[in-house]
């Protein structure tokens, strides 16, 4: 009969949110600590990788090793947030925030088993669970494996390919429970200033523009875009008719940017900017891959413009655009293979300078406080 209590209450309490990249917890009351635990992959890492865990009052902060850089984490399990940062060279080169709601939740857990297996790990004693997550309930996919303490501290993880062989786990090496201080587990505060990423880049502070600012408004059946060009950045914002908010500021020259969106149960920000290495990185804000003469032409606001394909090596989803001579957009038709396209058609057009106060969100969507991360009192 205990037994089956104790999983009711493991299972509630984990239901009710999941943040990637932060260890599992069972309640809310897991005592602070600071752990050391190595990575192992099957397939990728030889001799494993290192995992530095340090918890306070239900915050964590997280830093892994991996490939020449550090792969940094900072969240609450229990109100479903978590930073997730990229380090190398001593510099922050990009972040992603993210608070959803369960129920929205892709990886979000469904259930959590408790087993018979008991083992000592590190010096510590624990007990596994299984984690069965929203995106692998008919058992189809991974089966991940939580082993925790009788004080709720994660001290294994395991997941594993449904034939059950191992992909990766994790193991303790050394943990210590005692007070952590609360600027341990918080982010800088930096990090959520829209001025840290758009600050420019050495590579180009000599550059020529050549391309005129402008303001946009572009329209199409479900959402009305702002569009602004302060060269080389660009500011695009859209609102959807369903209350989604898109807010996109990237620099063409040098894939640099930040984006901030929130939709129903989910908000998100993410931003990039790497002065060692600034060079292109695996995400493009702006979407483009190409630029594809499509031989046709078109005419809004008494302006003449001519279709490209933006995307000439996509098989499934893209951008073709109708553009004016010195690039405004015109029309942008961003199609789908799978019928979810749209069609943005401009109906306000003004040639005008743009400042860089101009290209940047409003700030109440960055406040850290709004995600959760609370300021330092001094």
């Amino acid at each position: 009969m205990y037994r089956l209590m104790v999983f009711s209450v493991i299972t509630i309490a984990a239901g009710s949110a999941h943040a990637s990249g932060v260890p599992f917890f069972a309640s809310p009351d897991v005592p602070d600590y600071s752990a050391k635990m190595i990575v192992r992959d099957t397939y990728n890492d030889k001799g494993g990788r290192q995992r530095v865990v340090q918890h306070h009052n239900g915050w964590t902060h997280v830093e892994e090793d991996r490939r020449g850089e550090t792969n940094i984490y900072y969240g609450h399990f229990f109100k479903n947030v978590v930073l997730r940062a990229s380090r190398k060279n001593g510099e922050i080169s990009s972040i992603e925030v993210r608070q959803v709601e369960p129920s929205q939740d892709y990886n979000g857990i469904m259930e959590v088993k408790e087993t018979d297996d008991v083992e000592a790990i590190g010096g510590e004693q624990c007990r596994w669970r299984e984690i069965v997550r929203k995106m692998n309930k008919d058992g189809s996919g991974p089966v991940w494996l939580t082993c925790l303490t009788g004080d709720g501290i994660e001290v294994a993880t395991k997941v594993l390919f449904s034939s059950r062989e191992v992909m990766s786990e994790t193991r303790l090496v050394e943990l210590q429970r005692g007070p952590v201080p609360g600027a341990a587990v918080r982010p800088s505060m930096q990090l959520f200033e829209a001025g840290t990423w758009l600050k420019p880049l050495p590579s180009y502070d000599d550059y020529t523009p050549n391309a005129g600012d402008f303001e946009a408004k572009l329209v199409s059946h479900r959402s009305e875009e702002r569009l602004l060009r302060h060269y080389p950045w660009w500011l695009r914002q859209r609102d959807g008719e369903d209350g989604s908010i898109l807010i996109t500021v990237w620099n063409e020259l040098e894939d640099q940017g930040l984006q901030y969106s929130a939709s129903k149960g989910e908000r998100r920000f993410e931003a990039i900017r790497s002065s060692s290495n600034p060079g292109p990185f695996s995400k493009r804000f702006d979407m483009v891959s190409g630029m594809v003469d499509m031989k046709k032409q078109d005419r809004l606001l008494g302006e003449d413009c001519a279709w490209y394909n933006r995307t000439p090596d996509s098989a499934d989803a893209g951008l073709m655009q109708c553009l004016t001579s010195d690039g405004i957009p015109l029309i942008d038709e961003h199609w789908s293979g799978w019928g979810d396209g749209e069609i943005f058609k401009i109906v306000a057009l003004t040639r005008r300078p743009v400042s860089m106060d101009e290209m940047q969100p409003p700030r109440d969507y960055l406040e850290p406080a709004a995600w959760g991360f609370i300021r330092p009192q001094y």
